[in-house]
């Protein structure tokens, strides 16, 4: 089953969407980076938590990396690695995806990801 997430975005914006399979919901970060949109699962590869601490709220305090509100992991928003904190070296999930246009991306498989953060903290 696929997912299509609308990716009307401003460079440098990080959003929180949901994607569906028909029998449960995950939660996704969208990241506008240099003009390119890369889909993670919103799942801290330390804890699997949502790196959120609030609504579309995952840039640290400097805006250049995401950062998980649990334990302090910064991520680099083009690749998903993890370069400090209790995760490091770890990455997001990327989600396998392909544009569909300009303003869409589709999630392909979204069956196959992992159940990680579907629970809200």
């Amino acid at each position: 089953m696929d997912a299509t997430l609308d990716t009307e975005l401003a460079d440098g914006a990080a959003v929180g969407r949901e994607i569906s399979d028909g029998t449960r919901t995950l939660p996704v970060i969208l990241v506008r980076e240099g003009g390119q949109v890369r889909a993670y699962l919103n799942s801290c590869p330390h804890a699997g938590v949502r790196l959120d601490w609030r609504p579309d709220d995952f840039r640290d305090y400097t805006g250049h990396y995401l950062l998980c509100a649990m334990h302090g992991a910064l991520f680099e928003p083009s690749t998903g690695h993890c370069l400090a904190g209790p995760c490091r070296g770890a990455r997001l999930v990327a989600l396998g995806s392909v544009a569909d246009s300009a303003t869409e991306l589709v999630i392909r498989d979204v069956e196959k990801l992992p159940s990680s953060a579907l629970f809200r903290r």
